[in-house]
């Protein structure tokens, strides 16, 4: 039948197709239907609202094709009426609905058609969204549902239509219909209607009639109700299920079921079954307790046959317990300790394998030739019982415990060591489990426990992003740096072999306490388990093995020495591929596990072999060092490039572990090995047939090679040819587009570790630079960064020493003009420096008009930081070298007062000092200028700037007193007072016995210019720690006046930070005295106190730590209880910036320090006023500031010690915040956005409440006479919360199919209750978890589509300029 469809169809081209859906012929039938279908999504959305007639018939033909003989005509029926509901007029709804609810088939054996219709006409309905109010169109679909299909529901509708929630023949197609319902449209369900359909599935459930299906879809139905039910119905069904479960006769299918829905409610409304816990944990912790499992015992021992339902309803209440510890974890504190007995009962519980705590004991010392045959006897299915069901139990056991350690572990039983000391053997006493599945829950648990003893759970970033390269990027830090500003000489310093992560991993001695040394008690017990487990056949266990054994190696930093005998030979094996046959063979005993392959098993057994030589020791390693040489190689040619690639990785490990500084004195041993890895990295690094990922990484491992090499000790490991071979592909490489980056960072590491004993080619030096230098214009900003860096260490390696020539010299400096005239921050620094090592080398070279030129337009700009250290380096280079004269002329005359006066005077007095005579000017001239240009405070400050530079750096030679600088000091703080207290504290550093007295003398006299003196104190300070001068005589009278002088309100802030620099200059003295200013009486004093403290933190001083050590937590703690608000404010701030750059002073301190930031974090209703100002009422917080530094506080410390921070307390306070103030939000949603990556599991059990913070912020409505300001505040809070939307789905999709079929927190288990949905999907998962998320997920992909695909598009183009 061929028919076409306009593209504009009408009501008269429906009329024509429905004479033919009566047609004898299936396939006329079908093929009307199709059309019919297709004119419904051709056709306009109102085009049969005006003709009824039309519309009625064509309800009645669709309704009546429903009872077709032919299953695709039916089928095709039922997709027809969803958009036929969407076409036809509100009025002909209600009448379809109640045609479908009374449809009787009388030519179909489909029962389910009337149900599948009905769902379908529901789904196409308009549905509400939450928070908004419903529109017309949404109000007349509820009405309808309403009036006519909950009614059929509860048998209300009439004649003699049985109900179709009937619970003496209840269908699961009917409770179907209710999920989709409730689902749909649950935000507009009345109360009563909410209570008579609850009312109805629990009969349902109550009855014995029902299929095992249909009390499954009947528990989901529940959870779905549960978002709706009220508090008193909630508490009523609650004790309805108490009364049914205390009862000591109930029966067990009554049991599991009532559990069952306990557990999905949990998961499915945590915060209000939360509250009910306390009466339902122990009806539930009671099932699975001692007593009952002894009672079954002597049951079945007496004969009894009832261990399949006792089994269903033991693995019904561990899944219940599982929801419980995930979704209610600080209701469930309470019984912990029942809990954690619970599962590991259950854990062990194999009637069919009977063995006690004896036989445990003997099994360990059973040979290893017994565990291969258990192995093989498994796989031949001898324990593979039908009957047998308690594997099931076990493994719901082992997900439980799971649980456990993901939501308790950090800050809380990880530290008390409640873990390890129950959970942790139970698990290692279980790697023997007979049950494969079983057997990769206790590993999985395992592993995470392991995996949280270290550093807490980190982003799972590929091995692939970093290559560990210590020196391509500069670290990141916010401690001052030691070094002096002075410049010269020791700038151009190389990093040190064991700070660029070279140098040999000293074996870490477990603390004496704590989980790690837990971990290394619990150590030899796991290895022996595990070595046996790796000596079986079947993949899963092996590479489940293999990774908790690379989990203990990296949280350890080692730890297996005592075992390699035992692990190197199995671990080395896996690596090695398996044959066809035996690959499905153990493939088929694991029942076809797909996340574990024999490629992922040599993967795992590779990146271990890694971990285990980049944290051992090269003596541990040596012994082994042949076999494992020896099998990495045989796989870097493997045809899978995960495969290659990976072994490459782990043969630039093994590189480092051979050759010193790792193996000073046994390097030439194992000459042989090395070569055989210099072979295989050349081999992957020069053919054209690698993959590029191979190329990359052995063109690293390359580098690294002739890193290691290049010294004294290791230059005789590599014959000349080699060398000169290795760097003739380095520079091929680095000429190839696609290896171009992978060769600049070898060449930065070869180069950065070089010395005099391996001279460069000067040839292949100079060609090198010329392609470095040509780099610096790519638009790839990690090429460029990458290269200016491999540019810097080449220019600086002693062994390139005199082999640039002049005309290469030249093609670097014009590469680094463009890059100083953009002012390339990221360049500049690096770039200026190696104009400093040519200045030395070729001054006249260099000093061209165009670098001048460059110079001060640089100058003219904000210069700070590393920049401004290099540009001082490369100026004094330059002035030493009797290039000065023009750069001063072209500095005083093109910069002059145009730059920053303090920046600009630094730069020309360091000039002016490294020019000495030949500058051109003299000090003198600065002096006369201040006095010629009294008016011109910009020209005075720049004077003033350059002379007091000068004085620091000629010290007792500067021939200045320091009344030049007191004279220009006004009681108006004016730039030139200011610049004047600056360069009399420079000055004075440099000359401390003539200006310091003059200073402490002046600060007698009270009044403005106390503030100014102070700044020249403070001065003089900084540069006394930086350049370690003595001031031993001065130091006590400074205090005082320091302290004298506090009582000012301007001179608060500069007392304080000088405070904290003689504390740092002088800790065994002054610590003392500021741990006494903690208990003063005068608030002012404390609070000077506080914050000189959090002054001294960015400092990295050892000897000032030492003394800090002891008294730093008790100031903190002092300081957090303190009575007055803003001290706390400051105490916070102060505890954020320790856990930013002391957190190893802390870490083992901070549960006595988290209890006052939680405190802080609260909002605290009696701090709230209500400001009358005119006609207008504000609201007024006096906490708000502390909070917002607590909340800082506590996103510090997210990222510097998770692992010691409750997860549940921090989720807590991080789901209040996201309704607190906008600055609040902006940091909790920072805090969101890492913890998905942090804590994957835990953040998929927050997302409704999460959902319901960024719901509230979605929601607000701005007044009409909002100010921009306000309008461009909430934009601005709508798109961060929808970026991170976009976030939360994404990845929280991802990691829930990448754990698809492992242990994860909030996956439930077993056959009661689905996992946890996909978050961001919306569609899969369990119906029931995470709805509020859904819901919301579904309201911001409709209403904010357009700004959603705005950042997506964002983000493409972000990721594309990252690649």
């Amino acid at each position: 039948m061929a028919t076409t469809i306009p593209s504009n169809p009408t009501p008269q081209t429906v009329v024509q197709l429905l004479s033919k859906i009566n047609d004898p012929d299936p396939d006329f039938r079908f093929m009307a239907l199709n059309d019919l279908l297709t004119v419904f999504r051709l056709a306009k959305s109102d085009f049969l609202s005006h003709d009824y007639n039309t519309a009625a018939r064509t309800v009645d033909h669709v309704v009546r094709a429903l009872d077709d003989q032919n299953g695709e005509v039916q089928n095709q029926a039922i997709k027809c009426l969803g958009p036929l509901v969407q076409k036809i007029t509100p009025q002909l709804v209600g009448p379809m609905m109640e045609k479908l609810c009374s449809l009787k088939l009388s030519n179909s054996v489909d029962n389910s058609i009337p149900s599948m219709s009905i769902r379908a006409v529901v789904e196409a309905l308009p549905r509400p969204v939450r928070g908004v109010a419903p529109t017309k169109d949404v109000a007349e679909a509820y009405g309808n549902l309403s009036r006519v299909l909950i009614p059929r529901f509860l048998g209300r509708g009439g004649g003699k239509t049985p109900a179709l929630l009937d619970p003496e023949n209840p269908s699961s197609d009917s409770v179907d219909v209710l999920i989709e319902i409730v689902r749909c449209f649950g935000p507009m369900l009345q109360s009563f209607e909410i209570e008579a359909l609850h009312n109805a599935v629990v009969a349902i459930l109550e009855k014995d009639k029902g299929t095992t299906v249909v009390k499954k879809r009947a528990v989901v139905a529940i959870s779905m109700l549960a978002h709706y039910l009220s508090d008193d119905l909630l508490a009523a069904f609650v004790k309805r299920v108490v009364s049914v479960l205390s009862q000591p006769k109930v029966k067990d299918t009554t049991r599991r079921l009532y559990i069952t829905v306990l557990g999905s409610m949990a998961r499915s409304i945590p915060y209000r079954f939360g509250l009910h816990l306390p009466e339902l944990a122990p009806l539930v912790l009671r099932v699975l307790s001692e007593e009952e499992l002894q009672a079954h015992l002597d049951e079945v021992s007496e004969g009894g046959d009832a261990t399949l339902e006792f089994n269903e309803v033991r693995e019904a209440a561990l899944v219940a317990l599982d929801a419980f510890l995930a979704s209610c974890p600080t209701q469930m504190r309470l019984f912990t300790a029942e809990a954690i007995d619970a599962c590991i009962r259950y854990l062990k519980f194999d009637p069919n394998y009977a063995m006690d705590e004896d036989d445990e004991m003997e099994d360990e010392e059973e040979d290893e030739d017994g565990f291969e045959y258990d192995d093989e006897f498994e796989a031949a299915g001898e324990f593979d019982d039908d009957d047998d069901a308690s594997w099931k139990v076990r493994r719901c056991a082992a997900k439980a415990l799971y649980t456990v350690v993901s939501t308790r572990s950090s800050g809380d039983l990880l530290d008390s060591g409640v873990l390890y000391a129950t959970v942790a053997p139970a698990l290692v006493k279980r790697f023997n489990e007979r049950e494969e599945n079983v057997r990769l829950e206790v590993l999985s648990a395992m592993a995470l426990l392991v995996r949280k003893t270290g550093e807490g759970l980190v982003p799972a970033f590929s091995h692939d992003e970093s290559q560990g390269d210590y020196l391509h990027q500069q670290p990141v830090s916010r401690k001052r740096r030691r070094q002096s500003s002075v410049g010269g000489a020791a700038s151009f310093a190389l990093t040190s072999p064991s700070e660029a992560g070279l140098g040999s991993p000293t074996a870490e001695k477990p603390p004496t306490s704590g989980p790690r040394a837990e971990l290394a008690r619990l150590t030899p017990a796991i290895v022996k388990s595990l070595t046996k487990l790796l000596k079986g056949k079947l993949i899963p266990t092996k590479q489940a093995s293999i990774k908790l054994l690379d989990d203990i190696v990296c949280v350890q930093r080692g730890g297996l020495e005592s075992y390699f005998d035992e692990i190197v030979g199995p671990v080395i094996e896996a690596i090695k591929p398996l044959t066809s046959v035996s690959t499905s063979a153990s493939l088929a005993s694991a029942g076809g596990n797909a996340s574990a392959t024999a490629t992922t098993l040599r993967i795992a057994a590779l990146r271990l072999t890694s971990d285990i030589s980049k944290h051992h020791s090269s003596a541990a390693l040596q012994p082994h060092l042949t076999k494992i040489v020896a099998g990495v190689v045989g796989v870097a040619h493997d045809r899978f490039y995960k495969i290659s690639a990976e072994a490459i990785q782990t043969a630039e490990e093994l590189i480092k572990a051979i050759t010193p500084p790792r193996s000073r004195l046994t390097a030439q041993k194992y000459k042989t090995e090395l070569h055989k890895l210099y072979e295989v990295v050349l081999d992957r690094a020069t053919v054209s047939d690698a993959d590029a990922e191979v190329r990359q990484k052995a063109i690293h491992a390359l580098g690294t090679l002739l890193a290691r090499t290049s010294g004294s000790e290791g230059a005789a490991l590599l014959p000349d040819d080699k060398r000169k071979a290795a760097l003739v592909c380095v520079l091929d490489r680095l000429r190839n587009e696609t290896t171009r980056l992978a060769a600049v960072r070898a060449v930065d590491t070869a180069a950065a570790m070089a010395a005099d004993a391996a001279q460069f080619d000067p040839q292949w030096a100079r060609q090198v630079v010329v392609e470095l230098a040509s780099q610096l214009r790519k638009s790839n900003r990690a090429l460029r960064g990458s290269s200016i860096m491999a540019l810097k260490h080449l220019a600086l390696s002693p062994a390139t020493k005199g082999t640039l020539d002049e005309a290469t010299g030249q093609t670097v400096i014009e590469a680094l003009i463009p890059v100083i005239n953009n002012n390339d921050v990221q360049l500049l620094g690096p770039g200026l420096l190696v104009l400093a090592r040519l200045a030395q080398e070729m001054p006249h070279v260099v000093m061209t008009q165009q670098l001048i030129s460059g110079l001060c337009k640089l100058l003219q700009t904000t210069v700070a930081g590393s920049v401004l250290d290099s540009l001082l380096v490369l100026v004094t280079e330059a002035g030493q070298a009797g290039q000065g004269k023009a750069l001063m002329a072209a500095f005083l005359k093109d910069v002059g007062v145009s730059g920053e006066p303090s920046i600009v005077g630094k730069v020309i007095g360091t000039l002016l000092v490294a020019s000495g005579d030949s500058a051109g000017v003299t000090l003198d001239s600065f002096v006369k200028e201040i006095g010629n240009s009294s008016g011109d405070q910009a020209r005075s400050s720049l004077a003033l700037a350059v002379i007091g530079e000068a004085g620091l750096r000629l010290g007792s030679q500067f021939p200045i007193p320091p009344t030049l600088f007191l004279d220009q000091f006004a009681n108006e703080y004016d730039k030139v007072s200011i610049s004047a207290a600056v360069a009399l504290g420079r000055a004075g550093a440099g000359n401390v016995k003539a200006y310091l007295p003059v200073i402490l003398e002046s600060m007698k006299q009270k009044g403005g210019k106390q503030y100014l003196l102070l700044q020249s104190i403070k001065e003089v300070l900084h540069q006394a720690a930086l350049l370690s001068i003595d001031i031993g005589e001065f130091s006590e009278p400074i205090w005082e006046q320091i302290l004298a002088a506090s009582g000012t309100e301007d001179n608060k802030a500069v007392c304080a930070e000088c405070v904290g620099r003689m504390v740092i200059i002088d800790p065994k003295t002054y610590m003392p005295k500021l741990e006494s200013l903690f208990r003063h009486t005068t608030p002012v004093l404390r609070a000077i106190a506080v914050q000189a403290l959090r002054y001294t933190l960015p400092d990295d001083n050892e000897a000032f730590d030492a003394v800090l050590r002891s008294s730093l937590v008790d100031m903190l703690k002092t300081a957090l209880a303190d009575p007055e608000m803003e001290i706390r404010r400051h105490a916070m701030s102060t505890l954020t910036s320790a856990a930013h750059n002391k957190p190893e002073l802390i870490l083992a301190h901070l549960n006595q320090l988290m209890p006052f930031v939680m405190n802080e974090t609260t909002v605290k209703p009696e701090l709230i006023r209500e400001v009358q100002m005119g006609p207008f009422k504000h609201i007024i917080d006096d906490g708000l500031e502390v909070r917002k530094a607590a909340y800082e506080t506590l996103y510090a410390l997210m990222e510097t010690a998770f692992s010691r921070v409750s997860i549940i307390d921090l989720f807590d306070r991080i789901v209040a915040g996201l309704s607190d103030d906008n600055d609040i939000r902006a940091l909790c949603n920072l805090m969101v956005s890492k913890l998905v990556y942090l804590d994957p599991d835990e953040t998929t059990r927050r997302l409704d409440s999460i959902a319901e913070g960024f719901r509230k912020t979605l929601s607000v409505k701005l007044k009409d006479n909002a100010v921009k300001q306000e309008i461009e505040k909430q934009a601005e809070a709508n798109k961060a919360v929808l970026r991170l939307t976009l976030l939360l789905g994404e990845e929280l999709s991802k990691a829930a199919a990448a754990h698809g079929g492992a242990s994860a927190a909030g996956a439930a288990a077993g056959s009661a209750v689905a996992g946890a949905s996909a978050p961001g999907g919306g569609a899969g998962g369990a119906a029931g978890s995470n709805q509020v998320w859904q819901s919301y997920w579904e309201w911001v992909n409709r209403d904010f589509a357009a700004q959603l695909k705005a950042l997506r598009d964002e983000s493409k183009i972000a990721a594309a300029d990252t690649a």
